[in-house]
């Protein structure tokens, strides 16, 4: 499925991030990647503090970096100290509303760093979105990278788990890396069970959840008082901002969150997230929209 040699169960997402770069680095690297990456803003900075490795991070749109800076980048670490030892890239990207890399840019990236004898990792969370948002194949995507993690927990709907894909040594060596960080779980069949589930049926009813997305988007971006352009929606994941002052943004989502619909404060100040799954059917859709107009009118004193 991955093109890949080999496999290897863990815990979370986060956890095969850790385990990934912990494999093909060194106490000290620096690793190359967007400075709003899941590694950067959500992984409770154990790269740096568990790890001891640091980050070297740079800009590009909605998460994805351009191949031109991050080989400029690549040659100037070479010359100079804090040498970069790995480049990772995402996708899809959490924090860009759920951005694809276009294919080209995700190659381009990976010659960059291969070119110069560098390891790539692709944090593949929401990869299956990437591919039924392309059609591009899940091989084709992790080609680019010598290693990749997949989330089973996300769009595919399992209650936990994830996987790291690479060649049979860096796998291997994946195992003990594992057992360090605590993911050496016992009789995990149950869990990987509920993964293979997912993988078997739900992987088809992924582009569901993408156009629900850019229903809730073009419903949001109508809206008086919040902020969003519907034309970034590109998979399942809608960020928006509501109008200055920002420190509304808290009672804002607190009043729709009290009609049963659970957004997220989240990308910065005055900014919320949503993202549709497959416990989100078109009624919830709509329910989300009128709860969010509601919410708009009477927190956010926005009128039409």
């Amino acid at each position: 499925m991955l093109g890949k040699e080999a496999s290897l169960f863990v815990p979370s997402g986060c956890m095969g991030n850790e385990v990934s770069v912990s494999i093909q680095t060194k106490r000290g690297d620096a690793i190359l990647l967007h400075r709003d990456s899941h590694l950067v803003l959500t992984e409770a900075a154990a790269i740096t503090e568990l790890l001891g490795r640091k980050y070297h991070r740079i800009d590009g749109d909605r998460g994805r970096m351009q191949p031109e800076e991050v080989s400029a980048t690549l040659a100037a670490s070479a010359a100079g100290p804090g040498t970069i030892a790995m480049v990772e890239v995402e996708n899809t990207v959490n924090w860009g509303n759920g951005s694809i890399y276009p294919l080209p840019q995700l190659e381009a990236i990976g010659k960059a760093a291969h070119g110069r004898g560098l390891p790539v990792h692709l944090d593949g969370a929401r990869l299956w979105n990437a591919s039924a948002a392309t059609g591009i194949s899940l091989s084709t995507y992790a080609a680019v990278a010598d290693t990749v993690m997949v989330c089973y927990s996300k769009g595919l709907g399992a209650p936990i788990g994830s996987a790291i894909a690479g060649t049979k040594a860096a796998v291997q060596e994946a195992r003990l890396a594992r057992k360090m960080f605590g993911g050496g779980m016992r009789q995990v069949g149950v869990v990987a069970a509920a993964a293979l589930h997912g993988l078997k049926y739900h992987r088809d009813r992924l582009p569901e959840d993408h156009r629900r997305a850019r229903s809730l988007a073009e419903a949001i971006a109508a809206t008086p008082g919040l902020c969003l352009d519907p034309r970034e929606i590109e998979t399942n994941i809608v960020i928006a901002q509501i109008e200055e002052p920002h420190d509304r943004i808290h009672a804002f989502v607190a009043a729709v969150e009290s009609e049963g619909v659970r957004l997220t404060p989240f990308g910065g100040p005055g900014r919320f997230r949503a993202v549709t799954h497959m416990d989100v059917d078109d009624a919830g859709i709509e329910r989300a929209i009128a709860a969010i107009r509601r919410a708009a009118a009477s927190v956010l004193k926005a009128q039409p």
